[in-house]
């Protein structure tokens, strides 16, 4: 802990900037549950119960790019922030188009050359993913997609998002030649894509405070389950993209809801008898070959945790780039050294020795070494053991998986 409850930050001027502290690497706009203050001009900004281990970040709004600074370094004295300390870049655009029109459904890899993210793009992201936290420099973006039921060949495109720039938030538009499905109307040259005009404010939608939009909600939930459809549709084959799907359905009930009751489908709430068939509804299967599942951080918020199933017959933990890890019984050691049990070298935010998972039949129990960046299961950190249910998301330092039965 750090000795210092508060940190002193000084701004050469008055801007518009967010300020947040987190104990991992940002991936995505940070939400109002990480603390984040909007400030002017100076300020002091409290630490709470944050590892000195933890980083301050701060967003300036009108460069774009992102400054950070470990808590224990920036509590020691007043951090006098200066343009030089913005070594990142907040957001990156990708717009997937063809013929002119935005792809409706694709996934977008972006490496930067220190980590690759992978964003879902689904028919109402109108053809653009945005990625947070990013390296400046050449970028390596690729597209994966499905045209006619079948993989289409990927599409790889390196572009320069330099520290300095125009834009606040570099753009790239990656066109695509095959057939595949597309949402809304092209672009006349010159003109604003219906995703910037709602930016600008010219649809009438309202600016949240991380600079998206807010259009009229009736209108977004009424258009909410056809572009689902779409989007599975689009994907036909990718078992689990459908399963995302169900997951999006579960995290957002009022809106999904209320659109089936109006289809006629019966929906439980607070205090009704349980329904006749409260079995979940079966996973389809992937045909073969079976396709990797790509695990996403972006909106919606398709990484989850999901119902526990009460039977665990194959314990494994999934990584975002697919990869699968059958867990033995006994003990499984998790550090950065090689010949671990799951070994995560190179990676610099885990641990020599970061944790242990303990297999017991079928039950699973996470445990924790006292790692400088924690152990996390569905964004808590794990203090002692803890429990393994089907559908936890688990993160070792900024490593993420997937547990699955």
């Amino acid at each position: 802990m750090a000795s210092a409850q508060n940190i002193n930050l000084g701004f050469p001027d008055d801007g518009d900037r967010q300020v947040w502290i987190s104990p991992t690497s940002p991936t995505e706009v940070p939400s109002d549950s990480e603390g984040v203050r909007t400030l002017k001009s100076d300020a002091t900004l409290p630490i709470g119960s944050q590892k000195p281990t933890a980083m301050v970040y701060i967003w300036d709004r009108k460069s774009g790019n992102l400054a950070s600074k470990s808590v224990k370094d920036a509590s020691t004295t007043t951090w006098v922030v200066k343009p030089g300390d913005f070594q990142d870049i907040a957001q990156v655009s990708v717009h997937v188009e063809h013929s002119g029109k935005p792809v409706a459904a694709a996934s977008v890899d972006l490496d930067d050359g220190r980590h690759k993210s992978t964003q879902l793009l689904v028919p109402s992201n109108n053809g653009a993913v945005t990625f947070f936290g990013i390296k400046p420099g050449s970028l390596k973006v690729t597209v994966h997609f499905k045209a006619s039921g079948k993989d289409g060949k990927p599409v790889t495109q390196l572009i320069d998002a330099p520290l300095v720039r125009t834009e606040a938030i570099p753009t790239a538009t990656i066109s695509l030649a095959d057939a595949v499905d597309t949402v809304g109307a092209a672009t006349p040259p010159g003109a604003k894509s219906d995703s910037q005009a709602t930016k600008d404010g010219s649809s009438g939608a309202s600016e949240g405070k991380d600079g998206s939009t807010k259009g009229d909600s009736k209108e977004k939930g009424g258009n909410f389950l056809g572009s689902l459809l779409i989007f599975v549709i689009a994907l036909g084959g990718m078992s689990a993209l459908v399963y995302y799907a169900v997951m999006y359905m579960k995290k957002n009930p009022d809106t999904v809801g209320s659109k089936l009751e109006m289809l006629g489908a019966q929906i439980p709430k607070p205090g009704d008898d349980p329904l006749t068939d409260p079995a979940p509804m079966p996973m389809p299967k992937a045909p073969a070959p079976v396709q990797k599942i790509i695990l996403d951080d972006s909106a919606p918020d398709l990484f989850a945790p999901v119902a526990a199933s009460t039977v665990i017959s194959d314990p494994r933990l999934v990584s975002q780039n697919g990869d699968a890890l059958s867990l033995p019984e006994g003990e499984t050691v998790v550090g950065r050294e090689v010949g671990m049990g799951l070994s995560l070298v190179g990676e610099s935010t885990v641990s020599r020795k970061h944790a242990q998972i303990t297999r017991t039949g079928s039950s699973v129990v996470l445990m924790d070494f006292g790692s400088t960046n924690g152990t996390f299961v569905n964004g808590m950190q794990v203090q002692g053991e803890r429990q393994l249910q089907v559908g936890d998301q688990v993160q070792f330092g900024s490593v993420r998986f997937r547990f699955e039965g």
